[in-house]
């Protein structure tokens, strides 16, 4: 294939998926290419739990929204027109905050994530966040997980964790 593979802001056939308490929209690529890129809207106070990925380094650009991130011992707070970059086996966590949900576009160059999405989640009838999220036993995410590369080493990041490094960063 010689031609551009173009996907529009109101491309209803891209593949959707509710996944946890997010909506997951996948852009395709052109035949052949590894790179995976995911759009992603997280409402407020969505958080992952602390986790490691062996071979995927973690990177995503902030469309809209603000969150507060957390990569060994860094903490930040970002929000649109901000790149993050975690690199692979290091533990790292965000929350979302603010008065409006995130937008981010996660751009990665393997298929790791985007398969535990594919594993756990469910197609999504409407380009919504989910009204009511579904999160496994802790014991069943962490198992499923661990399968595509991704480890929980601790919990999702408190709102009383990310207020304080929001209280420190202003």
């Amino acid at each position: 294939m010689s031609t551009a593979i173009v996907d529009g802001p109101e491309n209803h056939d891209a593949p959707a998926w509710w996944f946890l308490d997010l909506l997951v929209l996948e852009h395709r690529g052109a035949p052949g290419m590894e790179t995976v890129v995911l759009e992603m809207t997280l409402p407020v106070g969505s958080s992952a739990p602390l986790h490691v990925h062996d071979s995927l380094d973690d990177t995503w650009y902030i469309l809209d929204g603000e969150m507060v991130i957390r990569c060994g011992d860094d903490t930040q707070c970002v929000g649109a027109g901000h790149w993050v970059s975690m690199p692979r086996g290091i533990p790292h966590t965000f929350r979302v905050v603010g008065d409006h949900d995130a937008r981010i576009l996660l751009v990665h160059d393997n298929a790791t994530f985007r398969d535990l999405i594919r594993d756990l989640g469910v197609p999504a009838p409407a380009h919504v966040v989910p009204p009511h999220p579904v999160f496994p036993p802790m014991e069943e995410l962490a198992r499923v997980a661990s399968s595509h590369d991704l480890t929980p080493v601790g919990p999702p990041m408190s709102a009383e964790d990310a207020d304080a490094i929001l209280a420190v960063a202003h």
